[in-house]
């Protein structure tokens, strides 16, 4: 090649890169004023199994995801102050595991712009789970710093929630943090249901190409960094056998964006250039034909070098079983007569369509050594496949050096069986056929639901047939064989879900805190319960209530307040827990026996056992209480049921003041004080009389005075020992003295006049002893 021509070759083609990046950053709407002196980025990567899904453009939604934000991150700036970290979720469990709806995490942390670590994460991930947006925006408010900085959050994904999380609800953790978060959600391909679910939460984009979404992206970030627009040196030197390579091949540097090729210019076995920043894949053509090196990433501000080895590599041959595997099912291996990572790199092997370029890819492991074996999901679509060995470079590129034979999936056909028609609510029973893949199932849907859409499901590994729960809405539904590893719809049918009948039978008024008969009539599904409200009370809403399983009638604790309430019957599963049935109820004041008293001296001195008569409906759970004058709503120490008997018995608190005894019932929240009186607490007078000095060993007489309540003792401690310590003591109730043996270890001790019942037992007079020899 003539150098000269080379060299003016590479500056037009970088120039036209140049005009055209000007172009694009136009295009995306980037602010021209820099980032403010302390801007956070956080970006939320979906990795859920359905991002193996193909775009129209034919590559995988993680293929074009993966590019576009690795060319994000090597464009951006390096500007003081610019943040930039990376939460990413579904990609360590299964969707059908019990974690893939917390499976979420915080990979980078906002410190800084670590563009190599962030660039090697994103290479490396795979997806796998569900889609807990809802989740990963909640552990998103966390991740910022509650200062004044500029916080923006951007969220690539595929599809909508998928663990019934509210979005909108999510974004309250940032207002409780007192954070001020920019959110903006790019959906990849989304349907009209997807896109629907995420209005009012946030900026949303849909983009269905590696164009668009690489607009969205540049339009999220517009206000907060600035692209770099100033071209890289780019410099790349061939070897062939590990002998440096003089002259002769052409290398070219394509955008995995698209674009035209730029040439680099041949300085006698050097090859030089200059490039946007940016993801790229490099060609070079030899007499031996043409090899391409994908994953390079071009960034400003290093020196961009890159070795390329072009020289013959024996193919490694790639086996696989089972001969022609069934669409969506898993692929075994084998790989032989593999060389050596170049730089210790991690080789991979990957299966991607025939018709792919070397870098794309559906499916990948890493390997190491010269043989091996790996396992890779099958593609769902009957067309043809092959494997690919991909030989890791010491720049991070890699280049194929092996290919299999190729073949394509066989689909085992899909079918459901099951009622045209089940009462809503209820559970069915679906009988299917099909693969059986290990991230295959069946659920229900509205009818004409978009692709991927779910409500309760079951995967085909659980058994035959599944039971399924529909949902409490009549209408047309669609029962639906389906893959987590694409979302499409193998098979469907269609189900109709009728009303049942529901009511609910019980007097139209009751004494407020009393138990409650309920009679119901309905499908009695899992889930459904009977509860009480107040009149108007928000959908969802309940206090005390019983299940539907449990009996006919069941029993409900009334509230206490006086007022117009709702008896409803409803059912869980469903957010709110819609009302299926209501029944107004009027709760009244208790009258004439059921009116609330209490009876008990005005005062009594601390620690002291009183009696308390009462009077009232005594239903299940009231109970009387001593309080502290003013103490909070629910508040209690020493109590008794009312069902144990009238009078009950209180013990006193010990520590002098005014108190309240108090009527209260339970099972609402905070438990209502239904009646009360006042009563001061006085200070009771204790003495101890005993030696000063006693031998270790020994035993002393100890006089007491006090007023020998229930649970006052005597006891001997060290001195200082917390309060509550005890070691050999005596109850006053025992005598009048009372006799302790001395500890046998001499030192400094107390003599301690102490009560149960109030923890920690409380320490009401002391006296010193010394223990000696």
């Amino acid at each position: 090649m003539d150098t000269k021509r080379g060299e003016t070759k590479g500056r037009q083609s970088a120039a036209r890169r140049l005009e055209g990046a000007a172009l694009l950053a136009a295009a995306l709407g980037w602010a021209t004023a820099g980032a403010q002196a302390s801007t956070n980025i956080e970006l939320i990567l979906d990795a859920s199994g359905s991002m193996y899904t193909k775009l129209p453009s034919g590559q995988t939604r993680i293929f074009t995801a993966k590019a576009v934000l690795s060319d994000f991150i090597s464009r951006l700036p390096e500007t003081p102050g610019l943040n930039v970290g990376l939460r990413i979720y579904g990609a360590t469990t299964s969707a059908a595991s019990p974690e893939s709806c917390t499976d979420s995490k915080l990979v980078l942390p906002m410190k800084g712009l670590d563009r190599t670590a962030l660039l090697n994460t994103v290479a490396v991930t795979k997806p796998s789970g569900a889609t807990p947006i809802a989740y990963s925006l909640g552990l998103a408010a966390l991740d910022f710093p509650q200062d004044g900085s500029r916080k923006l959050v951007v969220l690539v994904t595929d599809g909508q929630e998928s663990c019934r999380g509210d979005l909108k609800a999510s974004l309250a953790a940032f207002k409780t943090r007192g954070i001020d978060v920019d959110l903006h959600v790019i959906g990849i391909d989304l349907g009209a249901e997807a896109q629907r679910s995420f209005q009012g939460v946030g900026t949303f984009e849909n983009a269905t190409s590696s164009g668009e979404l690489a607009s969205a992206l540049g339009r999220a970030v517009a206000t907060v960094a600035q692209p770099t627009a100033t071209l890289a040196p780019v410099t790349v030197n061939l070897t062939s056998g590990g002998a440096p390579l003089p002259g002769g091949p052409r290398v070219s540097f394509s955008s995995t964006l698209g674009g035209a090729a730029t040439d680099l210019a041949n300085g006698g076995g050097s090859y030089t250039g200059s490039l946007l920043p940016g993801s790229y894949v490099a060609t070079v053509v030899t007499s031996g034909g043409t090899q391409s090196f994908s994953g390079l990433n071009v960034t400003a501000g290093t020196p961009n070098r890159f070795s390329f080895e072009v020289g013959v590599v024996g193919a490694v041959r790639l086996d696989f079983t089972p001969a022609q595997p069934v669409a969506g099912s898993v692929l075994k291996v084998t790989f032989s007569g593999a060389p050596a990572s170049q730089g210790g790199g991690k080789s991979w092997i990957g299966v991607a369509q025939t018709t792919d370029p070397d870098d794309a890819y559906l499916d990948y492991q890493y390997v190491t050594g010269a043989t091996g074996s790996v396992t890779l999901n099958v593609p769902a679509e009957e067309i043809a496949y092959e494997l690919r060995y991909h030989l890791a470079n010491p720049d991070g590129s890699s280049r194929v050096i092996g290919r299999s034979a190729p073949f394509t999936p066989r689909r085992i056909r899909a079918s459901l069986k099951a009622p045209a028609e089940v009462v809503a609510g209820s559970p069915v029973s679906v009988t299917w056929t099909g693969p059986n893949n290990a991230r295959d199932y069946v659920t229900i849907v509205a009818k004409g639901a978009a692709e991927g859409s779910y409500l309760d499901y079951k995967y085909t590994s659980a058994g035959n047939p599944l039971t399924l729960a529909t949902p409490v809405q009549e209408g047309d539904y669609e029962l639906r064989y389906a893959s987590d590893a694409d979302g499409k719809t193998q098979a469907s049918l269609p189900i109709h879900l009728k009303l049942a009948a529901y009511s609910l039978q019980a007097p139209a008024s009751a004494v407020g805190g009393s138990s409650f008969q309920v009679k119901w009539s309905g499908p009695n599904n899992p889930g459904e319960y009977v509860t009480v409200v107040k009149k108007g009370a928000g959908v969802g809403t309940y206090t005390a209530y019983f299940y539907t399983r449990d009996g006919n009638p069941g029993s409900l604790k009334l509230p206490t307040e006086p007022g117009d309430y709702e008896l409803r019957y409803s059912t869980e599963g469903v957010s709110p827990n819609p009302t299926l049935f209501s029944q107004p109820l009027t709760i009244t004041a208790p009258q004439g026996n059921a009116a609330y008293s209490l009876q008990a001296p005005a005062s009594t001195t601390g620690g002291a056992d009183i009696q308390v008569g009462w009077s009232g409906p005594n239903n299940t759970g009231d109970y009387v209480t001593v309080v502290k004058k003013g103490a909070d709503v629910g508040s209690y120490t020493d109590y008794f049921y009312t069902r144990n008997g009238n009078p009950g018995k209180l013990k006193m608190p010990t520590e002098p003041g005014d108190y309240e005894l108090r009527y209260s019932t339970e099972g609402v929240s905070p438990n209502p004080t239904l009646f009360t009186v006042p009563i001061r607490v006085v200070a009771a007078n204790y003495t101890l009389t005993a030696p000063r000095q006693a031998k270790a060993g020994s035993s002393i007489q100890i006089k007491w005075s006090g007023p020998n309540n229930s649970g006052e003792y005597v006891t001997v401690v060290k001195k200082g020992a917390d309060v509550g310590t005890y070691t050999q003591y005596f109850y006053t109730r025992d005598g009048n003295p009372g006799t302790l043996p001395v500890p046998s270890e001499p030192g400094e001790y107390e003599l301690r006049y102490s009560t149960e019942g109030v923890s920690p037992n409380p320490t009401l007079f002391s006296l010193p002893l010394t223990v000696v020899k």
